[in-house]
């Protein structure tokens, strides 16, 4: 009898299991797009994000808040319209609060969501040997370095980094303070982009623009050698520990 039930508890949790992993990867995207459709990913996003959070002023804050932890979770909303129009609303450091708790708590759903779907769950959404991957940087001794920088480091692709670490041997805590610090330079653009446009600064905004630009363009020519020197130190902390045991 005793085995039955756990037999049953067994085949109940992962029954529970595949529903959350359909809610991730189908159900919450679905419900984006048929209650937004197409205006998430328009040129004029932020525009219709900020009519839309003017016309609902008493709940703006929380708004910005679901929007970016969605964008988190479910890694399909682009993020900077989001900041752009909460910076906005509410100024830069207003904004990059708001985002950044929103950013906080879709690491800590997407990170406690990893470890409750488990390994397989994870590989069957984001790919076997793109999981293997990050899990395999973020255990090494240098993981919360190389979370700090793939955060940092515009074009490195972050969608699945939460949920690695989630199934990997890194604490939480440093993983969340690492996510949200590596976060702030690139919400900082969008934040400041926001502002500039709500005071009508289209000078600062095309100064800005340039300023981003130049960036952008340095780091996608050396993108590279930036993903090849987070392989290198992993390679090195390999070599290592293969001399000490060899």
């Amino acid at each position: 009898m005793s085995e039955s039930k756990t037999d049953r508890k067994k085949r109940i949790f992962a029954i529970l299991k595949l529903v959350l992993l359909l809610i991730i990867i189908a159900g919450i995207p679905a419900f984006l797009y048929f209650r937004f459709g197409s205006e998430m990913f328009s040129k004029d996003a932020a525009k219709r994000l900020i009519a839309y959070l003017t016309a609902h002023q008493s709940v703006s804050a929380l708004i910005i808040i679901a929007l970016q932890t969605f964008q988190v979770v479910v890694c399909i909303l682009p993020g900077q319209p989001i900041q752009v129009a909460a910076s906005y609303m509410f100024g830069v450091l207003g904004g990059l609060g708001l985002s950044l708790i929103g950013a906080m708590i879709g690491v800590v759903i997407s990170f406690f969501t990893a470890k409750v779907l488990g390994r397989d769950a994870v590989h069957m959404i984001f790919g076997e040997k793109r999981v293997k991957d990050y899990h395999r940087k973020l255990n090494s001794p240098k993981g919360l370095m190389i979370a700090f920088l793939i955060y940092l480091i515009p074009g490195v692709p972050k969608d699945l980094v939460s949920y690695a670490a989630g199934i990997s041997e890194m604490r939480f805590l440093p993983f969340l303070a690492a996510a949200t610090v590596g976060r702030i330079p690139g919400m900082a653009g969008s934040l400041l982009f926001g502002y500039f446009l709500s005071r009508g600064n289209y000078t600062a905004i095309i100064i800005l623009c340039v300023v981003v630009a130049v960036i952008l363009l340095i780091f996608f020519i050396k993108r590279k050698d930036m993903i090849r020197f987070l392989d290198e130190m992993e390679q090195k902390r390999e070599d290592r520990e293969a001399k000490q045991h060899g």
